[in-house]
């Protein structure tokens, strides 16, 4: 079963050791081709600029074709970017050394990469909008989806979907721990304007990829 969010953390650092680079190249690449320009982003940023300029806290809307784009790329790149990067950091654990082109192996994938990410979403709202704790269990229930396709290429999402539900099952609240583990190192990342996010995104995936090696060699 997986170990303590220490081990897991623990193991992270060390199978990092001469890969922190890559991994944060891979982490940034990621971002960039995914959420880098979306609104949201765009908003943010120039949000904190308009702040730093006038000394006041307000929101500033902002929105542009450019952006609106940037949310389609988006919504067609994750999915098969996160089965790339999830399959680059499975590899890394298992010591197969992974290279940074890895990142894009989900693109052989692309449409079923796609139909998960839809799903997983969708799933996510709908649980979502009963209260905030159906739709935590619901990402949890879904959390292993895209390295269960990694390993079992033939399956669809649905099927992806419903072996991490299965898999889930009995380990949904360990998960919550590790990601509770997590918070401040992402409020790190969001003080330092994402600079730390280069450092804690390879921590966390590595983390979290030997956590499904943890669960699949147990079940």
């Amino acid at each position: 079963m997986p170990q303590e969010s220490y081990d897991l953390k623990l193991r992270a650092r060390e199978q990092l050791k001469d890969r922190w680079l890559q991994a944060g190249i891979v982490s940034f690449i990621a971002w960039l081709l995914t959420i880098a320009f979306t609104e949201g982003n765009v908003n943010a940023i120039h949000s904190v600029q308009f702040i730093w300029l006038n000394g006041e806290l307000i929101s500033v809307p902002y929105t542009s074709t450019l952006t609106r784009l940037a949310d389609l790329l988006s919504f067609i790149l994750i999915g098969p970017i996160t089965l790339g990067v999830s399959g680059y950091f499975l590899k890394l654990v298992r010591q197969e050394g992974p290279i940074i082109e890895d990142m894009f192996g989900g693109f052989k994938f692309f449409l079923k990469a796609f139909v998960l990410d839809l799903l997983m979403t969708i799933f996510i709202i709908l649980w979502s909008l009963l209260l905030i704790i159906p739709g935590i269990i619901a990402a949890l229930r879904y959390s292993m989806a895209y390295y269960i396709m990694i390993d079992n290429p033939q399956l669809s999402a649905f099927e992806a979907l419903n072996q991490s539900k299965l898999m889930m099952v009995g380990f949904k609240s360990e998960l919550f721990k590790f990601w509770l583990s997590y918070l401040g190192w992402f409020l790190l990342g969001v003080i330092t304007l994402g600079i730390a996010f280069l450092w804690v995104t390879p921590y966390y995936e590595t983390a979290k990829a030997n956590f499904y090696q943890d669960l699949k060699d147990h079940l």
